[in-house]
């Protein structure tokens, strides 16, 4: 069987439109079984329902990580399902696996592609500010780039949750970050960071721009309410703390977490990333 992201288990295709999601008509225990095709020209979805199917407003979008980097191969399935059930919301996560050979910038224009297709189709149904979009390293960053897209397209959310997004770019060799430069820590990660960058963008020049990496950007930018979740023993901790500095996030620091803390078992570490995540979505817009 062919591996994937999601889960070790072949899925098969169905065809749904948005609104056909938010009211399946066949069991929700058997649709997060398919890859859902909504339009043949995006990428296809998983769709994971709340304990509830009846009267769903509320809808997670999901981006999630190059599993070489988080460590969560074949356990996004069970992270998005978790979500869903603790959130009691409609889970949509975006399944990029056929384009994980691309370029870079090839799979996040395909990923926003899809998120506006999604989006577009959601808010014909449910109100626009129960719309929210997570994701958790690359894809964090997949969604950030998202958010710049949405400006130029004048698209909103009200929401959004990042985990451990990569920030900096400051994976080869120089960098101004403590977190990064402490051997302590988890050093294999930056070096896949650095393999993954340096297959993943075309050219060196790339390695500074503010589309992959936020940090980079010289421009002040007006973010979604975004609440900002990583590890305080991840590398990437320091520059997820720069990052935070800017209006509308708020950083969380998960104590003796590292990258990844999404696909793990550790008890304490799942009660309090969730706490925050229930408290961060529940919460009454500002």
């Amino acid at each position: 069987m062919r591996h994937n992201e999601f889960d070790d288990e072949l899925k098969y295709k169905l065809f749904r439109t948005v609104k056909e999601i938010l009211h399946p008509t066949i069991s929700k225990k058997n649709i997060s079984n398919y890859k859902i095709i909504v339009n043949e020209k995006i990428i296809p979805v998983r769709v994971f329902y709340p304990k509830k199917v009846t009267n769903m407003k509320k809808v997670i979008i999901f981006i999630h990580g190059n599993s070489k980097i988080t460590k969560c191969d074949g356990k996004y399935s069970d992270i998005s399902s978790f979500f869903s059930k603790e959130l009691d919301q409609l889970v949509i996560s975006i399944d990029y696996e056929e384009l994980k050979e691309n370029y870079l910038e090839d799979i996040y224009k395909e990923i926003y592609k899809t998120f506006k297709y999604i989006y577009n189709g959601l808010i014909e149904l449910i109100d626009k500010e129960n719309i929210i979009l997570f994701g958790d390293s690359t894809g964090a960053s997949a969604v950030l780039y998202i958010n710049n897209q949405m400006a130029k397209d004048k698209i909103t959310i009200s929401k959004e949750i990042l985990f451990y997004p990569i920030l900096s770019g400051e994976y080869f060799g120089k960098t101004r970050f403590n977190s990064i430069k402490d051997k302590t820590l988890d050093n294999e990660l930056i070096q896949n960071l650095k393999e993954y960058y340096t297959k993943k963008l075309k050219n060196t020049k790339n390695r500074s721009n503010y589309k992959y990496f936020q940090l980079k950007s010289k421009e002040e930018k007006v973010y979604p309410n975004t609440l900002l979740l990583c590890g305080n023993v991840d590398p990437l901790i320091d520059e997820n703390r720069e990052f935070s500095k800017n209006k509308n996030i708020e950083l969380k620091e998960i104590t003796f977490a590292s990258h990844g803390f999404l696909g793990i078992k550790d008890k304490e570490i799942k009660k309090d990333y969730i706490n925050y995540v229930i408290n961060f979505v529940n919460k009454d817009n500002d």
